[in-house]
């Protein structure tokens, strides 16, 4: 069992679970915990983190045990960002900069499309005209959440 031999995946999604789950488990401690019956507010977080970090040492140990692994793909940039910007820029819109629900899902689709693979222009001016009326028509007028949807209402 040498060190050099372990699944690399398996082994850093391991050690960044047991991290995150330390990281969790350790702030709940701050808080009162609670019981089973009456949770506190440090109750879910601890138990969370917690089973986070036995997942990660189970990954950790069977990492060990794998003999052809493949080495861990390069991380693609540009699909990350794009969609996490995708998602930044709708709250960005949406809350304070009052662009409405509609302005703000047609820009979260444009740039979460340019992290594709495959961007067509025609599809998206599908899908910029589908998605704000579906979340228009679901959101505002099915749940009537006081959504502001466009700049002037």
């Amino acid at each position: 069992m040498a060190f050099h031999n372990r699944d690399r995946k398996d082994f850093n999604a391991g050690v960044m679970y047991i991290g995150i789950g330390g990281f969790f488990a350790g702030f709940g401690l701050n808080y009162p915990m609670g019981t089973a019956v009456r949770m506190g507010p440090a109750y879910f977080p601890t138990v969370l983190g917690v089973i986070l970090m036995v997942l990660g040492i189970i990954l950790v140990f069977r990492s060990f045990g794998v003999t052809d692994a493949e080495l861990p793909a390069k991380t693609h940039w540009r699909p990350l960002i794009c969609i996490l910007g995708a998602c930044v820029l709708f709250g960005v819109l949406i809350g304070p900069a009052h662009a409405g629900m509609v302005a703000a899902s047609m820009v979260m689709m444009l740039v979460g499309a340019f992290g594709g693979w495959d961007f067509r222009w025609k599809e998206q001016l599908i899908g910029m005209i589908v998605m704000p009326a579906v979340c228009v028509g679901i959101f505002y007028y099915g749940l009537g959440l006081p959504f502001q949807l466009f700049p002037w209402s």
